[in-house]
């Protein structure tokens, strides 16, 4: 079972990566018409309140896709901590997701929505499994 999540994890992180990596990148999640504007839009971001990009901002189809290509990756490999490292992390990324919702036309609005209801899903799921340890350590 612990094989199947890490598996679906990692192919979510990807298509979301994908998503956000180039153009043709809305079309995976339903919204070729926005390939004209990706370029622009994706271009700059002046950085999220209480993330490191603050203030110096960067360029999502770097940084975000990034981030989710490594979640990707991480997903596939186990451990409590790492778990943890994930969930600090998909905290960001909803942050990143607030910043990018006010930037970006709102054209993109289905793709960030798409992307932070696989966020939030992820994020739930990562909590449960920090509660779990958590009691885990209680018993013992």
């Amino acid at each position: 079972m612990e094989v199947e999540i890490r598996r679906a994890r990692h192919a979510a992180y990807l298509r979301l990566a994908a998503a956000h990596a180039g153009p043709l990148g809305p079309a995976l999640l339903g919204h070729p018409e926005l390939a004209p504007l990706y370029p622009q839009a994706y271009a700059t971001c002046s950085g999220a309140e209480g993330l490191p990009c603050a203030g110096v901002g960067g360029e999502p189809r770097v940084c975000v896709v990034r981030r989710l290509e490594h979640l990707a990756y991480s997903a596939l490999r186990g451990g409590k901590r790492r778990r943890e490292q994930e969930k600090v992390m998909v905290e960001g990324l909803l942050v990143c997701l607030d910043q990018l919702a006010r930037e970006l036309p709102p054209g993109f609005a289905p793709v960030l929505e798409a992307t932070r209801q696989v966020l939030e899903k992820d994020l739930a799921y990562l909590r449960q499994v920090s509660q779990e340890g958590e009691q885990k350590a209680t018993k013992t």
